[in-house]
């Protein structure tokens, strides 16, 4: 049962701003037995001003078990004075997803590629998502086991086009400019971790080192950008959820004070817009969606984007948050089973 205190819709304003974030350009793969190189992640200044900055970037979405996701879309415009949103990637559970991979951090096994410097690159992951493929597997059940964490992009790898930032091994796009992705899942409780999350990283995050050398920084220097989405804290009450944001400008969010319910035993369904036009970032509870539409309008985005809630605006003087920082297992091999 939904608790009546929970929030149900929040919505960042004034994201972006101009400055600069230390971008991955290299990373040395180091020899083995161990990584000797005391400089080996290499990075160099990167400017970046605008709306949404760096939230225009490419963008991934993570999740971290336990879960069960049933469906994903992404709907983006053409440009920014679009009338019109168009669905650009899509999955259901048990199905096969069109422009969209599922990833993991376990390269070196089937796909993606380890060094001892490094660690894991990303990886196709396998369908049951505890382990690395040889390639994309479109029709996984949907299950994510606790602790176990998964991350989506586009089907465009960076050998085919370019991408922006250092990558290696198993690399993709992610969704870049505008964007509003739909998921309908549900949390439920579990004898382990039990602290499961959903969250938004700059896409060169994971290229690099998701947990190790990459542009994203710790606790409230937030570098080229984090969105918690929802997530459950350890050592914290584990039916709600808060949300974060962080940029190299500083972090804020809803702290301890208002949450989103946790959906342990039903589905639940939340877009999250990420909005150049109005520099704002939205995260908002809907009662259904229908997965089949491949167009919306952008006065329904609008409409989501105005619909009321708790709005925390992200100013250049936002507090510099760490005290929930998930903890950075560092670039060397870990555990592909937790």
């Amino acid at each position: 049962m939904r608790r009546s205190d929970a929030i149900t819709a929040l919505k960042y304003t004034g994201v972006g701003a101009s400055g600069s974030y230390n971008q991955i350009t290299d990373l040395v793969a180091g020899e083995w037995p161990s990584c000797t190189i005391t400089d080996f992640c290499v990075g160099s200044t990167k400017a970046v001003s605008g709306a949404l900055a760096p939230f225009d970037d490419e963008v991934t979405m993570a999740f971290r078990g336990p879960m069960n996701i049933y469906n994903v879309a992404v709907y983006q415009p053409s440009n920014q004075s679009a009338s019109t949103w168009s669905q650009v990637s899509s999955w259901a559970s048990g199905g096969d997803a069109n422009n969209l991979v599922f990833m993991n951090n376990n390269g070196g096994d089937g796909s993606g590629v380890w060094s001892v410097c490094g660690g894991s690159s990303q990886s196709y992951a396998n369908s049951t998502w505890d382990g690395a493929a040889a390639s994309a597997e479109g029709t996984p059940s949907g299950s994510l086991a606790d602790g176990e964490e998964i991350n989506i992009m586009t089907s465009t790898t960076c050998e085919e086009l370019e991408c922006d930032g250092f990558s290696r091994g198993t690399s993709n796009h992610g969704w870049t400019g505008s964007k509003m992705i739909v998921m309908t899942f549900d949390m439920p409780d579990s004898d382990g971790a039990n602290i499961p999350a959903i969250w938004a990283l700059n896409a060169q995050v994971v290229r690099a080192a998701q947990y190790g050398c990459n542009c994203r920084g710790e606790g409230g220097d937030g570098g080229c950008g984090e969105l918690d989405v929802l997530e459950v804290l350890a050592n914290s009450d584990t039916t709600q959820a808060i949300s974060e944001i962080y940029s190299f400008k500083g972090a804020t969010g809803t702290g301890s004070a208002e949450y989103f319910a946790r959906p342990t035993s039903s589905s639940a369904t939340w877009a999250v817009i990420f909005d150049v036009e109005t520099d704002a970032i939205t995260i908002t509870e809907l009662t259904e969606w229908d997965y089949t539409t491949t167009a919306i309008t952008r006065s329904l985005v609008s409409g989501y984007l105005d619909a009321s809630g708790t709005t925390v605006s992200f100013s250049s003087s936002s507090r510099r948050a760490d005290h929930h920082r998930r903890s950075i297992f560092g670039a060397h091999r870990r555990s592909h089973h937790h």
